[in-house]
């Protein structure tokens, strides 16, 4: 998720911010939703990008895994779980360690969780990895790269998923770092598994369309990565399917920036393909998460393309399915409502920018400020006030919006 916001705030950090008692926002909802990484914890129907932390923690549990290596892959930049413990009035929740989490809340999951990495020297590197992966995705990002180092193991699958888990964390940990780039190039060149090549190559499009940086190396990467393909065949099927569809997204996404519409279609329909095997092939519960997050990956990326890539009636069939299976995350919601503004229909785009801020992060304070917007627009004023006001609950840093905010098209999407 980016900072890039569509209101103006004050340039207050985070935690210096006063959360005052809610009364729009439900905290305890908000709590409960996202209970995987509060608790740590199965939320039942809580949002994908939490539910795979306990999943995880499962694979640690279980001694008699050799390899438990981490499959699954969304992360919410910007510590979205200490945003989300301020915006729920939970800072026991806060801490620069799990091992100050636990000892703040005293839950037996923190506990677990600090007591692997207590004893981080004496893991072997897939356990590690999967480490790496918890701490990246609970906002731990310096403490993931302070224990990872230099981690990359060449030659052992382990320690190149390591190295892999490693690099994502620090681009989560210091965004511009040059090494980001270099240790996903050495991966992608020199790892002997070729699924973490693959995905080294998938990691190197979108950092390079985000950053907006080397003119042409993503187009290099796309190509290097459809080169590597073939050699898949040799992987388990799920596997195969699972980075094949991970990086025929990245490549749609690529041509979308080189305005290469037929290829984008194209390469997003190979990953729909690709999606298709893996949803088959998935066993185990990691697998099935992993193959769930993919799926919301692909339809993200159907509804926030729109009529550039595909007809209206897909790309509604793709939003609601996108709610069926992740209506609990706000950029989900997000997303939906702002396709049902752009086919103008305000109305329904505020009630769900409204649903997607009571999620929380910086994604749902920016869209109770859509809500708000839109719902100026349809004059409706008691509405307004009260999506202003979840807004500011949201986040105290928000400036007071007003009847005179410019439209919101095209903010943070």
């Amino acid at each position: 998720m980016s900072d890039r916001l569509p209101y103006s705030r004050r340039n207050t950090a985070w935690a210096d911010l006063e959360f005052a008692p809610a009364t729009v926002l439900d905290v305890e909802s908000l709590q409960r939703n996202w209970r995987a990484w509060f608790e740590l914890a199965a939320a039942g129907s809580g949002p994908l990008c939490a539910a795979s932390t306990p999943l995880l923690l499962d694979l640690l549990r279980d001694e008699s895994t050799q390899q438990p290596l981490p499959y699954c892959s969304l992360v919410i930049a910007a510590d979205a779980r200490s945003r989300l413990a301020r915006q729920a009035r939970q800072d026991a929740y806060l801490g620069a360690t799990p091992r100050q989490v636990a000892d703040a809340t005293g839950l037996e999951g923190w506990a677990f969780l600090a007591a692997q990495l207590d004893a981080w020297a004496d893991q072997g590197p897939a356990r590690q990895a999967v480490l790496v992966r918890l701490l990246t995705q609970l906002g731990f990002y310096g403490v993931a790269v302070g224990l990872a180092g230099a981690a990359a193991s060449y030659g052992d699958t382990a320690g190149e998923y390591l190295a892999y888990e490693s690099a994502r964390a620090l681009r989560q940990h210091r965004r511009s770092s040059a090494a980001v780039l270099t240790d996903f190039a050495r991966l992608a060149e020199q790892a002997s598994n070729v699924s973490v090549r693959v995905h080294a190559c998938t990691q190197l499009i979108s950092v390079l369309l985000r950053d907006r940086t080397g003119e042409h190396r993503d187009r290099d990467w796309a190509a290097y990565g459809t080169a590597l393909l073939p050699e898949l065949e040799q992987a388990e099927p799920w596997l195969r399917a699972l980075t094949s569809s991970r990086f025929w997204r990245a490549a749609a996404f690529q041509r979308i920036g080189a305005r290469d519409t037929e290829g984008a279609r194209t390469a997003i329909e190979s990953a729909y393909e690709a999606d298709d095997e893996l949803g088959h092939a998935a066993t185990t519960a990691q697998q099935r998460h992993a193959a769930q997050e993919n799926r919301r990956l692909l339809l993200d990326v159907t509804v926030k393309a729109g009529g550039r890539l595909f007809p209206a009636e897909r790309t509604r069939a793709a939003a609601e399915e996108l709610l069926r299976l992740d209506g609990n995350e706000p950029s989900a919601r997000f997303h939906v409502a702002a396709l049902a503004e752009q086919e103008g229909d305000p109305r329904r785009a505020a009630a769900e920018f409204e649903r997607g801020a009571q999620a929380g992060t910086l994604r749902g304070a920016a869209a109770a400020y859509r809500a708000f917007l839109c719902h100026e627009r349809l004059g409706d004023r008691e509405a307004a006030a009260r999506a202003a006001r979840l807004l500011l609950e949201l986040d105290p840093a928000a400036h007071q919006p007003t009847t005179q905010d410019g439209p919101s098209a095209g903010a943070l999407v």
